[in-house]
């Protein structure tokens, strides 16, 4: 019995350090930061490496696209890739969500990427966090003009089709 209660202790230990490690890390993530992006998952998360913080997850703020099994998913998996992989980019750090990701703005040079994959008909503005009107606008710029996502009459907003998959 005194053996369990031993482990227990270690295991609580490990377990305390592992939680204040992981907080204090996302804690440690400046408002802006550069680096490389290493992996396109599809078009709005990628993963950067910074010399200081190594890998991070980025979420794209105030945009959603398709998902990768929906229609035009992969291809605006693609037109990021295209952008920025293996590139330099510049991240503007908004938030960290509750998966742990940074909620950002990307720029690869004075490209803001978000904005170009809203306006080009890449991705919708995620209204319900966008708090950025020239979001909102770029969206209705891709409608007008029938661009990508818009070329349907149909399309499906991501976080719709995901509702609807449960």
């Amino acid at each position: 019995m005194k053996m369990l209660s031993k482990y227990k202790f270690y295991f609580l230990i490990i377990l305390f350090c592992l939680v204040n490690v992981h907080s204090a890390n996302s804690s440690t993530i400046p408002d802006e930061f550069h680096g490389n992006v290493t992996r396109v998952i599809d078009g709005d998360t990628i993963y950067v490496r910074n010399e200081k913080l190594g890998i991070v997850k980025i979420r794209l703020a105030d945009i959603d696209t398709p998902e990768i099994k929906q229609p035009y998913g992969m291809q605006a998996k693609k037109v990021l890739e295209k952008k920025i992989f293996k590139k330099k980019v510049k991240i503007r750090k908004i938030s960290i969500d509750r998966y742990k990701r940074v909620i950002g703005i990307v720029y690869k040079g004075n490209l803001e990427i978000n904005h170009f994959l809203v306006i080009n008909g890449h991705a919708w503005c995620y209204e319900r966090y966008s708090e950025r009107p020239i979001i909102k606008i770029a969206e209705s710029i891709a409608k007008r003009k029938r661009l990508g996502i818009w070329k349907s009459e149909k399309a499906i907003p991501p976080w719709e089709w995901r509702k609807n998959r449960k």
